[in-house]
């Protein structure tokens, strides 16, 4: 996504002159030197606004004297400390705020309602000053807080621009400005003509002739935003189009915006430009993307529009975007994602959210971007018009660890990618690839200590991969950030204590846990318990010379010398099989190394032994390269599952089964190869052991765990 949009930072605010004889007095008394005396700011004046009951003519300072109209209200410059109270059920309906004066550091100008009932309704219409429309208007003015009220204009024939809260800097009285609040406001049903219009809009306005505007200390916090064009929330500066001005990274500083909620909206959800360290979290965004609900025989110059996100950055240093939720963001021309490093997004950080069914994937990063951070969140069936993760040619360096990518649909496209320029490090997460979705390997990424689970696990070329079950509490039901905890690891999780450790990791999970408990885990948890290391039941590497303890069928047996001792056996001739162990043996994982010895040979690990005609196999088979599964119950030999499997005759390879009550879990190479589940009668316990058939193969570094 590209967009030529921003937001901004400080500005001192005007205080008022001292009056001649009190400056003499405090020259008298020597305080107009040096230290600075204390300011006690005044108190300020509280004016009433009543749509039923007011009258203009009345002086507004009591409840029962309270103004009538808006229109009264925009007619007077307030100072610091003044109230503005509208009472509550009141409705002001084809009129607006335009608000004038400003308040001081520590003594806002404050608008709130009063008394009991609905929040006051201002619904301004059709209604327009210089050209736009608004509910209420502060233009060149700082230390105001607003709270509280509703704000709508409905659907309205007439194309112009509309705001549901403007916040401007522009003309002759264009500067720095400071301390904006806009609180607990219910914003809907707003429709403007551009993206410079939509429900909360701060905007640095003017030629490159004109003054340049900024802001510092923003916070919008707890309103909703439903059904409303063209954007959300949002921040810009014409310092993208004007040579002249150069606040393009700093614009807007000290900016929060926190615990809003923005639904069903025509281009993007949250946007914040030219933002120094800002901090959006806690947001709720639903439906992003030509996604209003309007009638087009009246509003019918909404902009056709292509590329939308739902909360993201633009030409930002030290973004911060935690604990978010997105879901439903279209994906229309392209894009579609609910997160976005877009251009000159720098040092930037997703963390702690959670996405779902989001229509263009998880994850957009554009160009001219570098050294930005994707950790700690949860994507749970997000869709992939462009895959999971979209790097879009010429970003920088990004680092993508500890999330989790769970996806059990029908998704195809790439869960991993990487741009042709800054390097892309993927390191602890999980990919559950229910869907066929491929994995991107690249000279350009790195992969290190990530879980591949489902369809093409074998796929990227990480050297400490973990594949199979990650083994999730309840993987896939989340309907928010407050129920996600069955993405934690289950105490059998084989995740636990195998990630890497991440420099400057954020200190805690996607749960609040402190990092790290141990060596670190995979995934978005932390585990806080103690994890009892299993107990060896059984361990054989032949390097004393014999093979003591075994028992063997058939064959040619004997401890040989290839490199280190191993267990083989030499005649090509019938089934051959040598079995140890404990016949009470009921859970437990055994694993061993074994190389074929001839071309087109077979061999694979005995388990749940009873006697040779009850058992479980998992064999390695040269002839088709093939890992197969078997069972043989009451002497007979079935085949239950096989997958395709390189096998090398003469190469030593890792197979492990573990068993735990019906089900098989089987591995070669250190990648999970078969998971089955035996719903019929089957050995309940047993040895363990080496089987072949007319072929010749070695066995060493038995082990067996429970």
């Amino acid at each position: 996504m590209t967009d030529a949009n921003s937001y901004a930072t400080p500005n001192t605010g005007k205080r008022r002159r001292l009056p001649l004889l009190v400056m003499i007095f405090m020259l008298v008394l020597g305080l107009g030197s040096g230290l600075a005396a204390p300011v006690t700011e005044a108190a300020g004046t509280t004016y009433y606004v009543d749509a039923a009951q007011g009258s203009d003519s009345n002086p507004g300072t009591s409840e029962s004297a309270a103004w009538k109209t808006l229109a009264k209200v925009n007619s007077i410059t307030f100072n610091p400390g003044d109230r503005i109270l509208l009472k509550a059920g009141g409705e002001w309906n084809g009129q607006y705020l335009d608000l004038h004066g400003s308040g001081a550091e520590g003594n806002p100008i404050t608008v709130d309602r009063y008394g009991s009932g609905p929040k006051p309704l201002i619904n301004f219409g059709n209604t327009a000053a210089g050209g736009e429309g608004f509910g209420i208007r502060l233009r060149n003015v700082s230390y105001w807080e607003i709270n509280n009220l509703e704000i709508t204009s409905g659907q309205q024939p007439t194309d112009m621009r509309r705001n549901g809260v403007l916040v401007v800097g522009e003309g002759a009285g264009a500067g720095n400005f400071r301390h904006i609040y806009i609180r607990n406001l219910d914003i809907h049903d707003i429709f403007g003509t551009d993206r410079r219009t939509g429900g909360i809009n701060f905007h640095a306005r003017g030629a490159n002739t004109a003054l340049e505007s900024t802001w510092e200390d923003i916070l919008i916090e707890n309103n909703t935003v439903i059904n409303v064009a063209d954007t959300g929330i949002q921040t810009m500066t014409d310092a993208f189009f004007n040579s002249a001005w150069t606040h393009k990274f700093d614009a807007f500083r000290g900016v929060v915006i926190r615990g809003n909620v923005v639904e069903k909206i025509h281009r993007d959800g949250i946007l914040v430009r030219a933002g120094a360290s800002p901090l959006i979290e806690y947001n709720k965004t639903k439906s992003i993307g030509e996604a209003c609900d309007v009638n087009t025989s009246i509003v019918n110059y909404l902009e056709d529009i292509t590329v939308v996100a739902a909360q993201w950055a633009y030409y930002t240093k030290g973004a911060i975007f935690q604990y978010n939720e997105a879901s439903d963001t279209r994906m229309l021309g392209g894009d579609g994602q609910p997160w976005d490093f877009d251009i000159e997004v720098h040092d930037s950080i997703y963390q702690y959210n959670f996405s779902y069914d989001n229509e263009g994937g998880t994850l957009l990063v554009m160009n001219n971007t570098n050294n930005n951070i994707f950790r700690y969140n949860i994507s749970q069936n997000d869709k992939d018009a462009n895959g999971v993760f979209h790097l879009v040619n010429g970003g920088g360096n990004l680092y993508v660890y500890n999330n989790i990518i769970y996806r059990s649909g029908t998704q195809n496209k790439a869960l991993t990618h990487a741009s042709n320029t800054g390097m892309a490090y993927y390191t602890n997460n999980i990919f559950y690839n229910g869907a066929s979705g491929q994995y991107t390997n690249s000279p350009r990424m790195t992969y290190d200590h990530n879980s591949f689970y489902g369809l093409n696990s074998n796929v990227p070329s990480d050297p400490n991969k973990i594949t199979g079950n990650p083994g999730f509490i309840s993987p896939g039901t989340a309907t928010g950030l407050d129920s996600a905890d069955g993405y934690k690891l289950a105490l059998s999780s084989p995740l636990i204590n195998a990630g890497a450790a991440v420099a400057g990791n954020g200190g805690q999970d996607f749960f609040g846990n402190p990092l790290y408990n141990g060596v670190p885990d995979i995934g978005v948890f932390e585990f806080q318990g103690t994890i009892t290391p299993p107990v060896t039941l059984f361990q054989d590497d032949f390097e004393d010379g014999n093979s003591s303890g075994w028992t063997t069928s058939g064959g040619a047996w004997s401890v040989e010398d290839d490199g280190t001792k191993a267990l083989s056996q030499n005649s090509g001739t019938g089934e051959a099989l040598a079995y140890t162990g404990d016949a009470s043996w009921r859970n437990y994982t055994y694993s061993a190394r074994v190389k074929l010895l001839n071309t087109f040979a077979n061999a694979g690990l005995l388990f749940r032994y009873a006697d040779a005609s009850n058992y479980y196999m998992f064999r390695l088979n040269d002839s088709g390269d093939k890992a197969e599964l078997f069972k043989k119950t009451a002497g007979t030999l079935t085949m239950v599952n096989s997958v395709s499997f390189a096998v090398t005759p003469g190469q030593w390879t890792e197979l492990k089964v573990t068993v735990s009550g019906s089900t098989i879990t089987a591995s070669a190479g250190g990648t999970q190869l078969i998971q089955w589940t035996d719903t019929a009668a089957q050995p309940a316990g047993g040895k363990i052991g080496l089987r072949m058939h007319s072929s010749t193969a070695r066995i060493d570094d038995v082990k067996v765990t429970e």
